[in-house]
Protein backbone atom coordinates (compact mmCIF):
# COMPACT_ATOMS: atom_id res chain seq x y z
CA UNK A 1 0.00 0.00 0.00
CA UNK A 2 1.28 3.44 -0.78
CA UNK A 3 1.79 5.78 1.74
CA UNK A 4 3.01 10.04 1.98
CA UNK A 5 3.54 10.64 4.95
CA UNK A 6 2.08 12.98 7.20
CA UNK A 7 3.56 16.58 6.91
CA UNK A 8 1.06 19.06 8.79
CA UNK A 9 3.66 20.52 10.91
CA UNK A 10 7.11 19.92 11.13
CA UNK A 11 9.23 16.89 10.05
CA UNK A 12 12.19 15.63 11.23
CA UNK A 13 14.59 13.99 9.19
CA UNK A 14 16.91 11.95 11.29
CA UNK A 15 20.10 11.42 9.80
CA UNK A 16 22.98 8.80 12.02
CA UNK A 17 26.24 9.61 11.74
CA UNK A 18 28.58 7.61 14.29
CA UNK A 19 31.25 9.96 14.34
CA UNK A 20 30.02 12.87 14.85
CA UNK A 21 26.52 13.90 16.14
CA UNK A 22 24.93 16.17 13.08
CA UNK A 23 21.54 18.31 13.59
CA UNK A 24 18.69 16.66 12.17
CA UNK A 25 17.24 18.51 9.38
CA UNK A 26 13.67 19.65 9.86
CA UNK A 27 11.19 20.95 7.34
CA UNK A 28 7.67 22.65 7.18
CA UNK A 29 5.55 22.77 4.80
CA UNK A 30 5.58 26.11 2.63
CA UNK A 31 1.84 27.09 1.47
CA UNK A 32 2.43 30.16 -0.85
CA UNK A 33 -0.77 31.80 -2.79
CA UNK A 34 -1.74 34.45 -5.23
CA UNK A 35 -4.03 35.47 -7.98
CA UNK A 36 -4.37 38.97 -10.22
CA UNK A 37 -7.54 40.79 -9.47
CA UNK A 38 -7.64 41.62 -13.31
CA UNK A 39 -10.74 41.24 -15.34
CA UNK A 40 -11.25 37.71 -13.86
CA UNK A 41 -13.98 35.82 -11.62
CA UNK A 42 -13.14 33.11 -9.97
CA UNK A 43 -11.90 30.44 -11.46
CA UNK A 44 -10.90 32.65 -14.50
CA UNK A 45 -8.26 34.28 -12.25
CA UNK A 46 -4.72 33.57 -13.05
CA UNK A 47 -3.21 32.10 -9.89
CA UNK A 48 0.11 29.75 -8.76
CA UNK A 49 -0.62 27.81 -5.36
CA UNK A 50 2.91 26.49 -3.95
CA UNK A 51 2.45 24.02 -1.61
CA UNK A 52 6.66 22.29 -0.64
CA UNK A 53 8.67 20.83 2.00
CA UNK A 54 11.40 23.69 3.05
CA UNK A 55 14.31 22.63 5.60
CA UNK A 56 14.35 25.43 8.14
CA UNK A 57 18.11 25.14 9.48
CA UNK A 58 19.79 27.94 9.43
CA UNK A 59 23.25 28.06 7.94
CA UNK A 60 23.01 24.08 7.00
CA UNK A 61 24.75 23.78 4.14
CA UNK A 62 22.63 20.40 3.17
CA UNK A 63 19.79 22.46 3.70
CA UNK A 64 20.22 25.32 1.65
CA UNK A 65 21.31 22.53 -1.35
CA UNK A 66 18.19 20.55 -0.62
CA UNK A 67 16.27 24.26 -0.74
CA UNK A 68 17.68 25.41 -3.76
CA UNK A 69 17.55 22.51 -5.74
CA UNK A 70 13.41 21.84 -4.88
CA UNK A 71 13.44 25.74 -5.64
CA UNK A 72 14.67 25.09 -8.64
CA UNK A 73 12.69 22.32 -9.81
CA UNK A 74 9.47 24.43 -9.42
CA UNK A 75 11.18 27.47 -10.93
CA UNK A 76 11.81 24.98 -14.22
CA UNK A 77 7.61 23.98 -13.64
CA UNK A 78 5.91 26.89 -13.94
CA UNK A 79 8.14 28.93 -15.77
CA UNK A 80 6.94 31.55 -18.32
CA UNK A 81 9.94 33.42 -19.09
CA UNK A 82 13.33 33.86 -18.08
CA UNK A 83 12.38 35.96 -15.04
CA UNK A 84 10.09 33.29 -13.02
CA UNK A 85 13.02 31.23 -14.23
CA UNK A 86 15.84 32.80 -11.94
CA UNK A 87 13.68 33.52 -9.23
CA UNK A 88 15.66 33.40 -5.79
CA UNK A 89 12.67 32.56 -3.10
CA UNK A 90 8.78 30.77 -3.68
CA UNK A 91 7.44 34.87 -2.55
CA UNK A 92 9.39 35.88 -5.65
CA UNK A 93 8.35 33.42 -7.62
CA UNK A 94 4.83 33.74 -7.46
CA UNK A 95 5.23 37.51 -7.70
CA UNK A 96 6.88 37.34 -11.20
CA UNK A 97 4.59 35.33 -12.30
CA UNK A 98 1.25 37.15 -11.36
CA UNK A 99 2.76 40.27 -13.02
CA UNK A 100 4.56 38.54 -16.10
CA UNK A 101 0.84 37.87 -16.47
CA UNK A 102 -0.26 41.08 -15.90
CA UNK A 103 1.78 42.58 -18.36
CA UNK A 104 0.68 40.20 -20.84
CA UNK A 105 -2.95 40.93 -20.50
CA UNK A 106 -2.04 44.46 -20.93
CA UNK A 107 -0.27 43.72 -24.08
CA UNK A 108 -2.71 41.15 -25.74
CA UNK A 109 -6.65 42.53 -24.18
CA UNK A 110 -8.06 40.14 -26.14
CA UNK A 111 -6.25 37.13 -24.81
CA UNK A 112 -8.94 36.69 -21.49
CA UNK A 113 -8.03 33.24 -20.14
CA UNK A 114 -6.12 33.11 -16.73
CA UNK A 115 -2.83 31.32 -16.34
CA UNK A 116 -2.83 28.44 -13.77
CA UNK A 117 0.09 27.03 -11.95
CA UNK A 118 -0.07 24.43 -9.43
CA UNK A 119 2.74 23.05 -7.25
CA UNK A 120 2.31 20.41 -4.76
CA UNK A 121 5.14 18.70 -3.11
CA UNK A 122 5.39 16.01 -0.20
CA UNK A 123 8.29 14.18 1.11
CA UNK A 124 7.21 10.21 0.75
CA UNK A 125 10.16 8.43 2.36
CA UNK A 126 13.29 9.04 4.17
CA UNK A 127 16.39 7.68 6.33
CA UNK A 128 19.71 7.98 6.55
CA UNK A 129 20.47 7.46 2.67
CA UNK A 130 17.36 8.93 0.90
CA UNK A 131 15.23 11.86 0.83
CA UNK A 132 12.36 11.22 -1.38
CA UNK A 133 10.32 14.14 -2.60
CA UNK A 134 6.93 13.32 -5.02
CA UNK A 135 5.69 16.68 -6.98
CA UNK A 136 2.35 16.75 -8.45
CA UNK A 137 1.69 19.96 -11.27
CA UNK A 138 -0.86 21.77 -13.07
CA UNK A 139 -0.10 24.04 -15.28
CA UNK A 140 -1.77 26.18 -18.19
CA UNK A 141 -0.41 29.30 -20.06
CA UNK A 142 -2.96 29.70 -22.76
CA UNK A 143 -4.19 26.88 -25.77
CA UNK A 144 -6.28 24.17 -25.54
CA UNK A 145 -4.93 22.04 -22.60
CA UNK A 146 -3.00 22.67 -19.42
CA UNK A 147 -0.01 20.42 -18.70
CA UNK A 148 -0.31 17.85 -15.62
CA UNK A 149 2.24 15.41 -14.55
CA UNK A 150 4.13 14.04 -11.80
CA UNK A 151 8.04 14.08 -10.88
CA UNK A 152 10.21 12.86 -8.41
CA UNK A 153 13.21 14.46 -6.58
CA UNK A 154 15.93 11.96 -4.70
CA UNK A 155 18.57 13.39 -2.50
CA UNK A 156 21.59 11.94 -0.73
CA UNK A 157 20.42 13.43 2.96
CA UNK A 158 24.30 13.55 3.89
CA UNK A 159 25.28 15.51 1.29
CA UNK A 160 22.29 17.39 -0.36
CA UNK A 161 23.09 16.16 -3.59
CA UNK A 162 19.88 15.07 -5.75
CA UNK A 163 20.41 11.13 -7.12
CA UNK A 164 20.49 10.35 -10.70
CA UNK A 165 18.42 7.19 -11.59
CA UNK A 166 21.32 5.34 -12.36
CA UNK A 167 22.58 6.18 -8.62
CA UNK A 168 19.73 4.26 -7.28
CA UNK A 169 19.88 1.49 -9.45
CA UNK A 170 22.10 -1.84 -9.17
CA UNK A 171 20.65 -4.13 -11.68
CA UNK A 172 18.46 -2.57 -14.59
CA UNK A 173 18.75 -5.78 -16.48
CA UNK A 174 17.09 -8.07 -13.99
CA UNK A 175 14.95 -4.87 -12.63
CA UNK A 176 13.15 -3.71 -16.24
CA UNK A 177 11.82 -7.49 -16.05
CA UNK A 178 9.57 -6.95 -13.48
CA UNK A 179 7.60 -4.25 -15.42
CA UNK A 180 8.72 -4.64 -19.14
CA UNK A 181 5.44 -6.55 -20.05
CA UNK A 182 3.53 -3.41 -18.81
CA UNK A 183 5.36 -1.22 -21.06
CA UNK A 184 4.62 -3.61 -23.90
CA UNK A 185 3.77 -1.21 -27.24
CA UNK A 186 4.94 2.01 -25.76
CA UNK A 187 7.74 2.83 -28.59
CA UNK A 188 9.61 5.57 -26.71
CA UNK A 189 10.72 3.52 -23.71
CA UNK A 190 12.58 0.82 -25.19
CA UNK A 191 15.99 1.27 -26.21
CA UNK A 192 16.17 -1.86 -28.26
CA UNK A 193 13.61 -4.97 -28.58
CA UNK A 194 15.11 -6.35 -25.21
CA UNK A 195 16.15 -3.54 -22.74
CA UNK A 196 13.88 -0.42 -21.61
CA UNK A 197 14.97 2.87 -21.04
CA UNK A 198 15.05 4.54 -17.35
CA UNK A 199 12.27 5.76 -15.74
CA UNK A 200 11.72 9.60 -15.84
CA UNK A 201 11.08 8.99 -12.30
CA UNK A 202 11.06 6.45 -9.19
CA UNK A 203 8.83 6.95 -6.48
CA UNK A 204 9.88 5.56 -3.01
CA UNK A 205 7.02 4.68 -0.34
CA UNK A 206 6.89 3.46 2.45
CA UNK A 207 5.63 0.06 1.80
CA UNK A 208 6.31 0.54 -2.90
CA UNK A 209 8.16 1.86 -5.35
CA UNK A 210 6.61 3.36 -8.17
CA UNK A 211 8.56 4.18 -12.13
CA UNK A 212 7.14 6.70 -14.26
CA UNK A 213 7.27 6.50 -17.72
CA UNK A 214 5.38 8.94 -20.47
CA UNK A 215 5.36 7.47 -22.93
CA UNK A 216 3.81 6.96 -26.77
CA UNK A 217 2.08 3.68 -27.77
CA UNK A 218 2.66 2.10 -31.39
CA UNK A 219 -0.29 4.11 -33.30
CA UNK A 220 1.83 7.27 -31.89
CA UNK A 221 -0.84 8.79 -28.87
CA UNK A 222 0.40 9.55 -25.90
CA UNK A 223 -1.89 8.75 -23.23
CA UNK A 224 -0.92 10.62 -20.18
CA UNK A 225 2.12 9.30 -17.88
CA UNK A 226 2.17 4.93 -17.23
CA UNK A 227 3.28 4.83 -13.44
CA UNK A 228 4.26 1.24 -12.67
CA UNK A 229 3.93 0.21 -8.84
CA UNK A 230 5.46 -3.06 -7.34
CA UNK A 231 5.47 -3.96 -3.44
CA UNK A 232 8.86 -2.43 -2.19
CA UNK A 233 10.33 -5.73 -0.95
CA UNK A 234 10.65 -6.71 -4.72
CA UNK A 235 12.63 -3.85 -5.81
CA UNK A 236 15.06 -3.72 -2.89
CA UNK A 237 17.48 -6.57 -4.50
CA UNK A 238 18.11 -4.27 -7.55
CA UNK A 239 19.03 -1.03 -5.63
CA UNK A 240 21.78 0.45 -4.31
CA UNK A 241 20.32 2.27 -1.69
CA UNK A 242 18.85 0.95 1.91
CA UNK A 243 15.43 1.50 2.38
CA UNK A 244 14.99 0.70 5.89
CA UNK A 245 12.86 3.45 7.17
CA UNK A 246 13.78 5.53 9.71
CA UNK A 247 11.36 7.26 12.68
CA UNK A 248 10.19 10.09 12.43
CA UNK A 249 8.46 13.51 14.93
CA UNK A 250 5.94 15.41 14.13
Amino acid sequence: MKKILPFALLFVLLIGCKEKTKEPLNFVQLEIEDKTPIDCKDDDCTSIELSIPFATNEKDPIAEKINNQILSEVDNIVEVDDITAASQSYEELSKNYINYYNEFINKYPDETLGWKAKVNGNITFFNEDLLSIDIEYYTFAGGAYGFENEKSLNFNPKTGDLYSISDLISNWTELQKLFAFQLKGKIDVWKNKSELNYPESIFFYEDTVEFLYNALDENMIFNGPIKIELPKEKVIPFLKINLAPTAFTN
